[in-house]
């Protein structure tokens, strides 16, 4: 016959055993968690530098005076020594028409 303190010591083995598993599960999950998160990270740290590289270009063609004339024609402007004509076709229906 067994003696009951070495079923009692098994027993607590077992779940000392279950209970590393639990924790080494869940430390597992964790590092998963945090390598997934580090990834998202580095990613929008990569969108931000390269918007970052893409406004420091454009800071810099806005000192140039050719590249601030072409931006001021496509939005719309004239200079002071000129006319503006206005093209019928591209106004709204109804107006130019008659």
């Amino acid at each position: 016959m067994e003696r009951p303190s070495h079923r009692l010591l098994v027993y607590l083995f077992a779940l000392g055993l279950a209970h590393l598993a639990f924790l080494f599960g869940q430390e597992l999950f964790r590092a998963r968690a945090l390598a997934l998160e580090k990834a998202r990270l580095e990613a929008a740290l990569q969108a931000a530098r390269t918007r970052v590289e893409r406004l420091r270009a454009e800071a810099e063609a806005a000192q140039d005076p050719l590249y601030l004339e072409a931006l001021v024609r496509r939005l719309g402007f004239v200079g002071k020594e000129e006319t503006l004509y206005a093209n019928p076709s591209r106004l709204a229906p109804g107006r130019g028409e008659r």
